[in-house]
């Protein structure tokens, strides 16, 4: 990012490629919720298959690979005051320690 831009960390949002994890995001989901950890899939459903937009015409059958691709594989972690260093150390080695148990089973 440009120097003159500011990251407000709002969200932290990770992509979950299930074929490189070997977990899908919503497992991910469930291992988090497991330790207590209030992740969150992010834009799931899409936008497009809520209304008002499923009204609008063609939007119901309109075909958005890319959108959906990413609503299945899409992870928020928690943040704010409440997550401090050590929560997030907590959170990175569940990640970690999950991929790697697969990895290894593989």
């Amino acid at each position: 990012a440009p120097r003159t831009t500011v990251h407000n960390y709002q969200y932290v949002v990770v992509e979950v490629d299930c074929r490189q994890a070997g977990f899908t995001r919503d497992q991910f989901v469930e291992l988090l919720h497991a330790e207590n950890v209030l992740a969150k899939k992010y834009f799931s459903p899409g936008c497009h298959r809520m209304e008002p937009y499923q009204r609008l015409p063609g939007v119901a059958s309109r075909s958005l690979p890319q959108t959906e691709r990413l609503c299945d594989r899409l992870l928020q972690l928690p943040t704010g005051s409440a997550i401090d260093a050590n929560d997030v150390r907590q959170i990175g080695d569940l990640l970690r320690s999950a991929t790697s148990r697969i990895r290894r089973a593989a």
